[in-house]
């Protein structure tokens, strides 16, 4: 512990606003001046964040949507199988019965009932407890196929039924899927703990920071595109939004956090206006894409080629915001290492950082949508089509550009964070050097 000396307490008179002589009276126990005037590139770097902050907010405010509700087809809740009110069972019996038991997917209360007519065929089968719903405390019972695809039940699993209402008033239950909470709420688990492990506190507030950006899309980005908003806007508000949100709280404020913010924003929109010009010039439409079909088909109100638009630009983001986080991470610490150092010096080497990045992360992006593709490309393999044909055609083609324009935007996030954060850092280093020349 220090002593407390009594000229430390007595007033003074305060110094001339921006003078170097603020040390003293605001740095007596860190050593470090937060009150010393901005330098030139550091007032850039503030005004464009504020002015970015400000439309962002009005965007937000602009495009909220409203309490009315979303413009869905009626066809939707008959024909498909999403709005189906479902419930929980547990496999009590698995065993072999009678292929024609009028119990199948019925209601019953504790053994199925055989058919009238004796019948040899036997087949696989799952007696059910039915665990919620109305019928709940009852059974039900589901046939085991053999084709590839089918569900194998076996006693004790927890699965979900479709509850259908027959034509005659009758409840008939169908097996729609299997029970993942505890598992996946095991690996949430799992997951978040080796984070906050190896990440400390800093890994906590990434969770944090993940929470807040599920819930941008839930509560703002969702229900506005379900109402018509314009899916252009609406990716580069929510992103723009999530940046400001999720980086300072993780990263905390620094000029590091707000050089990687502000290379991420102008990348950000760099992005929006690529996809917009690549979906135009391609004339993608998205329609070999089963689920765009059933938006087409049951939400009017949302365009495929805006839907996948957004998309494009909510993909990129997470790669944006990754390679400016550890662009002016190298920054910072090569400037710790060559204090002398001059911007275009510290910019040059965080390059070569930022090459290797780059190359690393192209291969990560074609990648991951490789694997979200596969299944499309092992029926591509065996069609009797030339391979020109195959990869330009839309659903090939909208993965293409899907890569190609996060690593678009990922090639120009590199050299435009770098560059803000070179100037930031040996801006801010000079200024601390002359507080110190000039007491």
């Amino acid at each position: 512990m220090g002593r407390h000396h009594k000229a430390d307490e007595t007033p003074v008179d305060m110094p001339e606003w921006g003078s170097t002589q603020w040390r003293p009276f605001t740095a007596r126990a860190t050593g470090r001046d937060y009150r010393e005037p901005f330098t030139p590139v550091q007032w850039v770097l503030t005004v464009f964040l504020i002015v970015a902050g400000i439309a962002t907010a009005v965007g937000v405010w602009v495009l909220w949507p409203e309490d009315t509700p979303a413009n869905v087809a009626p066809e939707f809740a008959t024909t498909s199988p999403l709005p189906q009110n479902q419930v929980d069972g547990v496999v009590a019996v698995r065993d072999q019965g009678s292929c024609n038991s009028p119990s199948v997917g019925r209601v019953f209360d504790q053994n199925p009932v055989a058919p009238l007519a004796g019948s040899q065929e036997r087949c696989e089968r799952a007696i059910v407890d039915i665990t919620s719903g109305q019928n709940a405390g009852k059974r039900t019972l589901l046939m085991i196929g053999n084709h590839p695809g089918d569900p194998t039940l076996e006693q004790g699993q927890q699965i979900r039924m479709a509850e259908q209402q027959a034509a005659d008033g009758s409840v008939g239950y169908s097996f729609t899927d299997y029970q993942r909470k505890n598992a996946l709420l095991f690996w949430a688990i799992l997951t978040a703990l080796a984070i906050i492990v190896v990440g400390a506190w800093r890994g906590a507030r990434s969770l944090l920071g993940l929470t807040i950006t599920l819930a941008a899309v839930g509560f703002f980005l969702l229900p506005a595109l379900l109402r018509g908003g314009d899916p252009l806007a609406l990716a580069v508000v929510c992103g723009s939004a999530v940046l400001y949100a999720v980086l300072y709280l993780v990263h905390g404020f620094s000029w590091k956090t707000s050089a990687a913010l502000a290379g991420t924003v102008i990348s950000l929109g760099l992005a929006a206006l690529l996809a917009k010009y690549a979906i135009a010039s391609s004339h993608l439409r998205g329609l070999g894409n089963e689920d765009n079909l059933l938006i087409q088909l049951y939400l009017p109100d949302v365009t495929v080629t805006g839907l996948m638009l957004c998309g494009f630009i909510i993909g990129a983001l997470g790669v944006l915001n990754d390679v400016t986080i550890a662009q002016a991470s190298t920054i910072n610490e090569l400037a710790e290492i060559e204090p002398e150092a001059n911007p275009w010096r510290l910019f040059k080497g965080a390059m070569k950082v930022g090459r290797d990045h780059i190359a690393s992360m192209v291969y990560t992006l074609v990648l991951s949508y490789t694997g979200a593709a596969l299944p499309l490309l092992l029926l591509v393999s065996v069609a009797d089509r030339p391979l020109g044909q195959v990869f330009t055609s839309d659903v090939m083609a909208t993965e293409l550009l899907r890569s190609a324009i996060g690593a678009l935007a990922l090639a120009l996030a590199v050299p435009i964070t770098t560059i803000i954060a070179a100037f930031t850092v040996v801006g801010r280093r000079r200024l601390e050097e002359a507080t110190h020349m000039h007491p």
